[in-house]
């Protein structure tokens, strides 16, 4: 954010500088927890009293969420407050800019939850025991050497 001279900070508008890293990155989180936990957008949005438009636009980092709407979603998602600002910069870094791995990950994750079947995947390999979860990580580094 720019100072002006009296030594107060601009107000970052989206529609002049764009969605700002944080708001992009929290709406992300939104997204991932509620898909994670099966919930659709109007689930969410009915559970909160908003219409399901605004969670898109929460999730899109289009909106800013509000403390109270973040602490609603928090409720609503049982997650904790902290999860939404996981891979946030710290100690003077800027926010998600400093690691574009990161947003990479973050961008693969979240087109990865958007297929049913990639969902319905991940909740049986969370639901399987353990020796079961081992043997599934393990499979794709054999086939890959049976392949090379």
């Amino acid at each position: 954010m720019d100072v002006e001279p009296t030594g107060l900070k601009k107000r970052r508008t989206i529609t002049a500088q764009g969605a700002h890293p944080v708001d992009i990155h929290v709406g992300q989180r939104i997204f991932l927890a509620r898909r994670a936990k099966r919930m659709s957008q109007p689930v969410l949005a009915a559970r909160l009293g908003i219409t399901f438009q605004q969670i898109q636009k929460y999730e899109k980092g289009k909106n800013r969420v509000s403390a109270s709407v973040l602490y609603a979603i928090m409720c609503a998602l049982n997650v904790p407050a902290a999860y939404f600002f996981d891979g946030v910069g710290a100690g003077g870094t800027k926010p998600l800019e400093a690691d574009p791995v990161a947003m990479e990950d973050m961008n693969a994750v979240q087109a990865m939850l958007a297929s049913q079947e990639n969902m319905k995947l991940l909740h049986n390999y969370l639901g399987a025991p353990p020796a079961v979860r081992k043997a599934v990580r393990s499979l794709p580094s054999s086939v890959a050497k049976d392949v090379t």
